[in-house]
């Protein structure tokens, strides 16, 4: 899982100073398979991971258990951090601060359990992207209409259309509306929130729960080019994901 996730998102060891935890402490959250807290671990003076579902928090412990690595790794709310104020020195987010329903919540808690001067690390979703306009406003919206057609005539459908069809039974116009549509078109479209964001937007929100942004930079364009150097740069204008440090 490590080799898949490294080789497609190969844009993270490029971005992400993994050294940057030595000696420091460290909070992510959101876990998935704890990929990226075997790389923090590894580094990190004190690592200590947050997810909302059990299912994470047993696999990432299990994870780094495997490798022999040392972390604290609990089950909690973003928007409630179960750790006291000034207590971390980074926090780091990967893919699931836009997911939360209060993402400001989220922030001012990630503000709140920072020591002061310390970055937090974030990605989200941003409109600014091929896969923004392109793919999920137009193909993806224009294949879900031709799929029910297709439904409506006993024609059968396979995933994920059939469940966006389903959908759409259910919520009528509203489900293909410029701001419902793109949640379910990031992670399923049983992904109820999905928030994509502007790098204006993004920095407005940062602002205004109390940071200070140093850097902002765009990647993920998974083409499968042999030159992953070329896919980067074309991702740092087209890509979906927008990463900000800040302090």
């Amino acid at each position: 899982f490590r080799d898949f996730r490294y080789t497609k998102e190969h844009h993270l060891n490029d971005l992400i100073d993994w050294q940057a935890a030595r000696d420091k402490s460290l909070l992510e959250i959101g876990l998935g398979m704890g990929a990226d807290a075997t790389r923090w671990a590894a580094e990190a003076g004190q690592y200590t991971g947050i997810d909302l579902t059990p299912e994470a928090v047993e696999t990432t412990r299990k994870h780094l258990e495997l490798l022999g690595l040392e972390g604290e790794v609990v089950q909690g709310n973003a928007e409630a951090l179960p750790f006291p104020d000034d207590h971390f020195d980074l926090v780091y987010s990967q893919g699931v601060l836009h997911h939360t329903p209060d993402t400001p919540a989220a922030f001012r808690e990630v503000r709140r359990v920072l020591k002061p001067g310390g970055q937090f690390m974030v990605m989200v979703y941003t409109k600014e992207s091929f896969n923004y306009w392109v793919r999920i406003q137009m193909y993806m919206r224009l294949r879900v209409l031709l799929s029910a057609g297709a439904d409506g005539l006993g024609l059968g459908l396979g995933e994920p259309w059939a469940s966006h069809v389903k959908n759409l039974r259910q919520m009528g116009p509203e489900y293909l509306g410029w701001s419902e549509f793109p949640h379910h078109c990031t992670d399923g479209p049983d992904c109820s929130i999905a928030r994509t964001y502007t790098t204006k937007s993004l920095n407005r929100l940062l602002e205004e729960t109390g940071f200070r942004v140093e850097r902002m930079e765009k990647a993920h364009l998974p083409l499968g080019l042999s030159n992953q150097g070329l896919e980067r740069l074309l991702a740092s204008y087209l890509g979906f994901y927008l990463y900000a440090w800040a302090r």
